[in-house]
């Protein structure tokens, strides 16, 4: 009995430790996508960064304007789509969330810096449409997305709309869109510009080191699970295989014993009984036709 339990208990242990272990790969799989994506994010961030600074110095640089501010609006706009495909792809749906607000506070820079870039480097009535474009878009966007940040960057929003910078800054950007001359003197607006461009900035940063934190910790629960699944799973087959081996040693087991030729032919005898009366007659038959053979 213990060997014929022990093949169906030794396969559902297998089994189990597949299982298992497959759980635990797709964890890891899991876990290794959620810190690579929030890494990326975080490399993107800093390269479009860059990008902003070599493009603020290219305008101001003599040449193609428009072509230069085409090609580094291009270049930051795939950076973005490859965010926002990561958001898309995070392992939870709070994490997607968070890194898909932390993908439209890196848009509203991009569209508070690409607007500015345009009035540093002089507006004329062909470029003061786009300018007015950027700061209408970057502006509607910022407040559909405030009311979702966390509450320290709410607090960090506030102050920030609410400061004279943000009215300054405002002001100016409403006067370059009508083609007036602007409220204030170019030192305050550069100084405002600076104070709002770093404060939107620091909105995004801290987004985007949240949204990691979140991937981080969701891979890690993820993997987590998948350990103690994979353990429970284990240590079930391991329990159900010993009980099943303790049950099949306690049963008695059967003893088949195979009859003899005598008892076989014993029991052939009393099914069927012998007819003496043609034996008695095959036999004289056999005699009569001996005692002509010899004649």
């Amino acid at each position: 009995m213990l060997s014929i339990a022990f093949v169906p208990c030794a396969a559902l242990v297998l089994v189990a430790l597949f299982i298992g272990g497959f759980l635990v790969h797709q964890a890891i799989q899991i876990r290794d996508d959620a810190e690579g994506g929030a890494v990326t994010m975080a490399e993107a961030s800093r390269s479009i960064a860059a990008l902003r600074q070599e493009r603020t110095a290219a305008l101001e640089a003599p040449g193609s304007r428009a072509a230069t501010y085409t090609a580094y609006a291009d270049r930051i706009d795939t950076s973005l789509s490859s965010l926002r495909e990561i958001a898309r792809a995070a392992p939870d749906a709070e994490v997607g969330y968070q890194q898909t607000i932390a993908v439209e506070l890196l848009t509203v820079v991009e569209g508070m810096d690409r607007s500015d870039s345009l009035a540093v480097a002089g507006i004329d009535d062909e470029g003061r449409r786009e300018y007015a474009a950027a700061v209408g878009a970057y502006h509607s966007r910022l407040d559909a997305i405030a009311g979702n940040l966390t509450e320290s960057s709410r607090r960090v929003y506030r102050d920030l709309v609410g400061s004279e910078d943000w009215s300054r800054f405002g002001a100016v950007e409403t006067a370059l869109s009508a083609a007036t001359p602007p409220p204030v003197t170019q030192d305050a607006w550069r100084a405002a510009a600076g104070v709002v461009g770093r404060a939107l900035g620091d909105l995004a940063t801290r987004q985007i080191e949240y949204s990691a934190q979140l991937a981080i910790d969701a891979g890690r629960r993820v993997l987590s699970g998948a350990l103690a699944a994979a353990t429970a799973i284990s240590v079930l087959a391991w329990l159900v295989m010993a009980i099943v081996m303790l049950i099949a040693r306690r049963l008695p087991v059967p003893i088949v014993r195979c009859p003899s030729r005598l008892e076989t032919l014993s029991r052939s005898a009393r099914r069927e009984p012998l007819d003496w009366s043609h034996l008695v007659n095959d036999y004289a038959e056999k005699s009569t036709l001996l005692a002509h053979t010899r004649r």
